[in-house]
């Protein structure tokens, strides 16, 4: 096992990003780290790699799969760990000290609030 296998880069109930894939299509997706596969074959790589079940988190999202019939969307199924940067806290920190950017994450806008305020901004232009 290499040095890269021995830290893991997520873990189960985890958000994550997805990071350097083969296929462009799944660059950025958020996803859900729902379950470990272990070691696994994964295509283009001689070695197995660490991979995970995960689910994608955001509406409207898709993780593209290649094989022999083409290109498929799913919005769940395996991912290496290489692929994926973990975007909540490592588990052990005390969330305490993540309280503020949970409440950013609640105030993002919703579409309907974000087309309110483009619709006030374009009549204040005129």
């Amino acid at each position: 096992m290499s040095t890269q296998d021995e830290r893991l880069n997520c873990a189960v109930g985890d958000l994550a990003i997805t990071v350097n894939c083969k296929l462009p299509q799944n660059l950025g997706n958020i996803v859900r780290i729902v379950s470990s596969v272990g070691f696994d074959e994964w295509q283009g790589y001689s070695e197995l790699l660490y991979t995970w079940n995960v689910e994608v988190a955001t509406e409207g999202g898709a993780l593209f799969y290649e094989n022999e019939n083409g290109i498929k969307a799913h919005t769940s199924g395996p991912a290496p760990d290489i692929y994926l940067r973990r975007i909540t806290p490592p588990q052990g920190y005390l969330m305490e000290e993540f309280v503020d950017s949970e409440q950013l994450q609640l105030d993002f806008l919703t579409q309907e609030s974000a087309n309110q305020l483009l619709e006030e901004e374009i009549m204040h232009d005129e």
